[in-house]
């Protein structure tokens, strides 16, 4: 099927499951249109963890200052499914629903039936649509693979005049983030040095792209580099500058220069501008242009735009949390963050917009330094040793079933997946063989528990703390046959340097969900609630009735309340 006819036909499916889901669901009266806000804003900042903001929040003069002032601020705000990432993170935002309804399940999945891993926002039916002369990365890029609606479609489903709109580095980012059928979803592209958009939504881009994509913001930082914002003594509570488990291990100490003089060097600033504060400060000035040019907030249909911070994940990748890019990227974020809500005071009016900012996950530090400060049980395990020791202890499995090593199709972030259907044929049951994988893998120094896909698509009791969380992650068509919960401090799959997340404990779950502008008071929270929390909350502010089945609830009365 083409794909503007399959883009149609999915939209109409999608709103003839949402006119149906209504009914039942948790609907809100609608607001009346001058009580409502005009304008919505979804700010999810990528790997924020919570403690981020009150860490420097002594240093805090701008946007994150007013934002916690003047916000109503949960401290604790959690992401409640147990794979951490990106693409699921943001789409949890976005529908109010956790995984295994959504669909994203991680990054990136095994593929049965096409014996491939599958990326959470490609589709080979859609192309980049770019607005300048420079081509683009070849990959289609659509939300074709999210089974939800998220707000924007709740939003345009029952205000058609409404217009949405999501920004963000990372495609996989803008197109969860934007829902099924935003008016336009932008990320960057390094090789189409700019911002682009995938024809799910369209085949041209506004002449204002184009003209914001050759304009100075892109090389602003080039000459420069990235220098200290503060003075060097504010540093002070980050640690050490030299460490020597980030980044490369030679390149860990600012300022970080960007133009050596080098031919090459403009070509691999676009390239690196994303592992820099400096892409967050790139997709920000996008987003401010954007709210003018498409006149967002203008009338009274209320308009939604979604933006997504993703330097922060890329610096907190190289550096962890606590370092002192970490805290650099944050006092400048406090700055970005000031202007931009100070644009939407005079394009919109201060008491005419509602902000909600929340993250994806959280990050867990650098294992070097754990151990450093006491915590023994920290340890990185490299990526080749974690599928070395998982292919052999499924293959030992296998030959006691009877069955040849082929029985392993994949080994992935989190699990694997299994034939079953060629142990079927050889008189062995799935769940069987799941049960002897499982086993063999519990046995693994940094694994502390297994779940197997039958005992993740029961509907019985969480005999296990953590088992409810994994059913939330857990979609049959996509997820592994057996997927594993690594030992807490544990950083597995890894890199030789740098840290990640992923995991289902509080250093990845633990994050922002705060509440700002419009009828919103400023106070302090301490009841838990998820990011599946924010959709909800939004669109009862929006007096919008929401879709049957959401695993999130509104927190309207609660942020409103005096």
């Amino acid at each position: 099927m083409p794909s503007a006819a399959r883009s149609t036909l999915s939209w109409s499916l999608a709103l003839g499951l949402f006119a149906a889901c209504v009914p039942g669901g948790g609907a809100s009266p609608p607001a009346a249109a001058g009580a409502r806000p005009r304008l919505v804003v979804v700010l999810v900042v990528d790997q924020m963890r919570a403690d981020s903001l009150t860490r420097f929040a002594d240093l805090y003069q701008g946007g994150l200052a007013r934002l916690r002032r003047d916000g109503a601020v949960f401290t604790e705000g959690h992401v409640q499914h147990a794979l951490t990432y990106t693409a699921p993170g943001h789409a949890s935002v976005a529908t109010g629903t956790h995984p295994r309804q959504h669909g994203i399940v991680e990054n990136e999945w095994y593929d049965r039936g096409t014996r491939r891993e599958v990326y959470a926002a490609a589709d080979p039916q859609a192309r980049t649509v770019v607005a300048g002369a420079r081509p683009p990365a070849p990959e289609g890029r659509s939300p074709a693979q999210l089974l939800r609606p998220g707000l924007g479609d709740w939003l345009k489903g029952q205000v058609p005049r409404a217009r949405v709109f999501s920004v963000a580095l990372k495609d996989r980012a803008a197109l969860l983030l934007g829902g099924q059928r935003p008016d336009r979803a932008y990320w960057y592209d390094s090789s189409a040095a700019g911002f682009v958009s995938s024809s799910w939504y369209g085949d041209a881009l506004p002449a204002w792209v184009a003209e914001f994509n050759r304009g100075d913001a892109l090389y602003r930082r080039f000459a420069e580099g990235w220098q200290r914002l503060a003075a060097p003594a504010a540093y002070a509570r980050s640690g050490d500058d030299r460490v020597d488990a980030e980044h490369d291990g030679a390149r860990t100490e600012l300022p970080h220069p960007f133009d050596d003089g080098g031919p090459q060097a403009r070509e691999v600033f676009l390239k690196e501008l994303a592992w820099t504060p400096f892409g967050d400060e790139l997709a920000l000035s996008f987003a401010r242009r954007l709210v003018r040019e498409e006149q967002l907030g203008k009338d009274e249909h209320p308009d939604l735009l979604l933006v997504s911070c993703s330097s922060a994940d890329y610096v907190g990748h190289r550096y962890g949390p606590t370092s002192h890019e970490t805290q650099d990227y944050y006092l400048r974020l406090d700055g970005w963050l000031g202007e931009f809500l100070a644009d939407l005071d005079a394009e919109v009016g201060p008491g005419n917009y509602v902000l909600a900012m929340t993250s994806d996950h959280g990050v867990m530090p650098l294992p070097e330094l754990l151990v450093k400060d006491g915590q023994k049980a920290a340890r990185r395990v490299a990526h080749e040793e974690y599928r070395t020791r998982v292919r052999a202890l499924v293959r030992a499995a296998a030959a006691a079933a009877g069955l040849p090593e082929t029985v392993l199709l994949h080994v992935g972030e989190d699990g694997v997946w299994l034939d079953t259907a060629a142990a079927e044929a050889q008189k062995v049951p799935a769940a069987k063989l799941r049960a002897a994988v499982a086993e063999q893998l519990r046995t693994l120094d940094f694994v502390a528990e297994t779940f197997t896909a039958d005992a993740l698509a029961s509907e019985g009791s969480a005999d296990t703390p953590y088992l409810a969380r994994y059913r939330r992650s857990f979609v049959p068509e996509r997820s592994p046959d057996v997927l594993m919960r690594f030992k807490e401090w544990a950083l597995v799959g890894a890199q030789p340097r740098g840290t990640s997340h992923g995991s289902p404990y509080r250093y990845d779950t633990h994050v922002p969900v705060l509440f700002f502008g419009g009828p919103v008071a400023a106070k302090t929270l301490d009841r838990p609630v998820g990011t599946v929390d924010v959709a909800p909350t939004l669109a009862e502010l929006l007096g919008l009735a929401t879709p049957a089945g959401l695993d999130g609830r509104s927190l309207a009365a609660q942020v409103t309340s005096r």
